[in-house]
């Protein structure tokens, strides 16, 4: 039985890395295909060829990132390494909870090395070749302290939580592990762009002027209240542009990159925020919370039935249960159910974006938005020609082609 266990494991492994392989040759194949009437005038020739180029550059890293990522797991698992690390792990700590997090923090720190390797490579390689690259190797670095001391505490401090309550909650764990979860959502949604965004950029008011009266002038036509408009220095990082709408209820807050305010005219940036208040008008932020908690809740059920499974520690060589070893395979054989969750996700969320995009046309100005989202897509270099099957499993958004037909 464990060898059969095993098996399936690696099977499984190696039917995801195919899986996304395959998906990934054929939005790179489809790169060449007609470009929309409705998008021809996004690139210049020259640029459009630089696009090539960077799709290629881009789908080539892809391919050794997956690649790199499945031999470092499989290894880990063939190699007996879990095994060693156990044993060493028990013979320093005499805790339960600590014997735990120290195993599962040794595997986070080999995927953050290999992780920040490529992210290295990706930002000072690719990125700056191309010209969105703006970071300093210094904010670089200072990025991945900040994100490995946070996930360190958040992430070791939910997963102490977790341990806490199926050890001492039996049965009743799923209930409170669902509503501790769903309280722990709710406040990083609160507290998101104020607290936590801060930590790795600097946010500003937007500025009296010309555009905050525009902003403030069609927010009041569409009886929208707007308490905080912030301006994020993500030119610091990247030349990329991008706006977004965060919270609920007191808390929620535009932040625009200046990026965008550089790039794009007033009546552009106003579209742009038109469509984040349409999101907000159609509640969507609290639909997407509740779509949250579903997915959720299909997670901990999961997780529930997975955690006191023996046989899947004793078919990798340990003598009893590992609680931190079922966490790992967790998190391996969930990947067949994130494509299928992710799949559902993302069509409801192309579907919020098509219907933002025509509160925009029903309230402000569709050309404006169209104008916006051909500048947003040339500025990013984003896909004209994305594969069909790849839109309904990946994107979040619509491809720019689709947004514009539907406006029109």
């Amino acid at each position: 039985m464990e060898a059969t266990i095993q098996m399936m494991i690696y099977a499984l492994l190696i039917i995801m890395f195919v899986f996304d392989l395959w998906l990934s040759i054929l939005n790179y194949k489809n790169r060449n295909a007609e470009i929309p009437e409705l998008v021809k005038d996004v690139y210049e020739d020259k640029a459009y060829e630089k696009y090539q180029e960077y799709a290629m550059t881009n789908y080539k890293f892809g391919l050794v990132i997956k690649t790199v990522n499945l031999l470092v797991i499989v290894v880990l698992l063939a190699s007996g390494f879990f095994n060693w690390l156990n044993d060493f792990v028990v013979s320093i700590y005499q805790s339960y909870y600590i014997e735990i997090l120290m195993f599962l923090l040794f595997y986070y720190v080999i995927n953050f090395i290999v992780e920040t390797v490529f992210a290295y490579i990706r930002a000072f390689k690719i990125e700056a070749s191309f010209g969105f690259n703006k970071m300093t190797k210094k904010t670089f670095v200072n990025d991945k302290i900040k994100s490995f001391i946070l996930t360190l505490f958040l992430g070791g401090g939910l997963i102490y939580g977790l341990l806490a309550l199926n050890k001492n909650t039996n049965w009743m764990f799923f209930i409170y592990a669902w509503l501790s979860l769903i309280v722990i959502i709710i406040v990083v949604n609160l507290i998101y762009t104020s607290v936590i965004v801060p930590l790795f950029n600097k946010l500003k008011p937007l500025k009296d002027g010309e555009l905050k009266k525009k902003i403030h002038v069609f927010a009041h036509s569409v009886g929208y209240q707007i308490d905080k408009i912030s301006v994020m220095d993500a030119s610091k990082r990247s030349s990329k542009l991008n706006a977004y709408f965060s919270g609920f209820g007191k808390s929620k807050r535009i932040v625009l990159y200046d990026t965008l305010i550089e790039k794009m005219t007033d009546e552009e940036i106003v579209a742009v925020l038109a469509h984040e208040i349409g999101h907000s008008k159609y509640k969507h932020i609290i639909y997407n919370l509740f779509q949250t908690i579903v997915v959720l809740s299909i997670y901990i059920l999961f997780l529930t039935l997975f955690l006191e499974q023996s046989i899947f520690s004793e078919a990798f060589g340990f003598s009893e249960i590992n609680i931190g070893f079922n966490l790992i395979l967790y998190s391996i054989i969930l990947s067949p159910v994130l494509t299928i969750v992710s799949m559902v996700s993302s069509f409801i969320s192309r579907r919020f974006e098509y219907q933002a995009d025509h509160f925009v046309k029903d309230n402000y100005n569709e050309e404006e938005l169209i104008s916006a989202l051909k500048k947003l897509s040339r500025e990013n270099y984003a896909n004209l020609t994305p594969h069909p099957l790849y839109v309904k499993l990946m994107y979040s958004h619509p491809p720019v082609s689709s947004r514009i037909k539907a406006l029109k």
